[in-house]
């Protein structure tokens, strides 16, 4: 991540456009450059193309420099370089209404996804052009460098010492590298602290398929940031991967995914045995406690041992970590035992990657998407705690105190 510092550029020169401070800026190299610095460029950008528009108009008045604006897009401060004109009868059409900081939901939503739904920079480039913006492709390559710095941040800064969950998953995908696809996974990790509030931790993409080894660079990344108590960590079935969330989370419950389990049934299972074992599970994700979980797991082992002997012996001996989620909660059960929490950001991902022909343009273009997806996430969905977990969240954080600060 570079960190030179970013280079000098004067704030409001008449007789500059702004697309040219852009080029004059990264001529002096790139400096680090945030989400929020992107939006302020394109907003900029969008002023000046409507100052040009408007002058064309009116031939008698004349451009007279800028003055910055502080505005909100979601709960993203923005700094924006608002052109103004020597008669001063124009005001960019882009800024919210007067005596209002904010943009409606419609036009943040608008923001975010002029840079989501395109395949690669140059159709980014395409689309500003039709919308009459700045099309720099310096620019552009600017706003892939921010983002891909905004993502290795968030892959390194320090954590909170004390959450509730860890969720933890993989997402396989195709990057275009030259003149052919290479595939890669990208790590996810998503907490849940104390408050209720969830957040990515971790979204790192690797080369290659999944495997053991990065899987204990990321989990011990953790750590080095500052992680050191987990109530509860919940991921899939991945060779190998249990011992170590064990070993790195000694006291931590773990929960195995009981909707891949419920997928692997399938593949081993004939089709009326399949239908059986999953109206069992059903009931048995149902119990009001443990005990009676426990009791319902059983008879579903013995039920389906003899026919099926060796995925029900694997079955059988990781129970407790199959049934961890019934030590919680009733109300916030299912979504502890499932990946599901990451799945939605996977969910983004995959439109993503389907509007994009089935593959990213690049690795770089690959990192641009999947800091676009987190900040639609944690700026929209996740940027208050559900209603579920509020219910709950005394109860949730009483089990951390008597696990983690009582025996103290």
């Amino acid at each position: 991540m570079a960190t030179d510092p970013k280079p000098s550029v004067s704030p409001n020169s008449p007789a500059a456009s702004l697309p040219m401070e852009v080029e004059q800026a990264l001529a002096g190299g790139l400096g680090n450059y945030t989400l929020r610095e992107l939006l302020g460029w394109m907003l900029s950008s969008l002023g000046v193309a409507e100052r040009q528009a408007y002058l064309q108009r009116a031939r008698q008045d004349k451009p007279n420099g800028f003055y910055d604006r502080a505005l909100q897009v979601g709960t993203v401060p923005v700094e924006v370089r608002v052109p103004r004109s020597r008669v001063g009868d124009f005001r960019p059409a882009s800024l919210p209404p007067p005596y209002q900081r904010g943009y409606a939901e419609e036009t943040q939503a608008l923001l975010l996804s002029l840079l989501a739904s395109a395949r690669s920079l140059n159709a980014v480039q395409d689309a500003l052009e039709k919308m009459g913006l700045s099309r720099s492709q310096q620019e552009l390559e600017r706003v892939a460098t921010d983002l891909i710095d905004e993502l290795e941040l968030r892959n390194s800064r320090p954590l909170d010492c004390d959450l509730l969950a860890l969720f933890l998953d993989g997402k396989y995908v195709e990057f275009r590298d030259g003149d052919r696809l290479r595939p890669a996974c990208i790590y996810v990790v998503v907490g849940l602290d104390r408050g209720g509030r969830k957040q990515v931790l971790t979204c790192r993409p690797r080369p290659g398929r999944e495997n053991l080894e990065d899987w204990k660079l990321v989990l011990r990344g953790l750590l080095e940031r500052g992680l050191r108590r987990v109530l509860l960590v919940v991921h899939d079935d991945f060779s190998g991967l249990l011992p170590i969330t064990q070993s790195l989370f000694p006291q931590a419950d773990v929960q195995l995914c009981v909707v891949h389990m419920q997928r692997n049934a399938r593949n081993h299972l004939s089709k009326p045995d399949n239908a059986e074992f999953q109206q069992r599970w059903r009931a048995l994700k149902s119990c009001w406690n443990l005990e009676v979980g426990n009791q319902q797991f059983e008879q579903l082992c013995e039920r389906f041992g003899k026919t099926y002997p060796s995925f029900i012996a694997e079955l059988h001996k990781k129970r407790q970590h199959y049934l961890a989620f019934l030590a919680y909660p009733e109300a916030i059960r299912r979504s502890l035992s499932t990946t599901n929490v990451v799945e939605a950001l996977n969910g983004q991902l995959e439109i993503m990657r389907r509007n994009s022909g089935g593959y990213f343009h690049s690795e770089d273009t690959l990192k641009l998407k999947l800091g676009l997806a987190i900040a639609s996430l944690e700026n929209r969905c996740w940027k208050s705690p559900g209603r579920a977990i509020c219910a709950v969240l005394a109860q949730f954080n009483a089990m951390f105190r008597s696990r983690f600060e009582d025996a103290l």
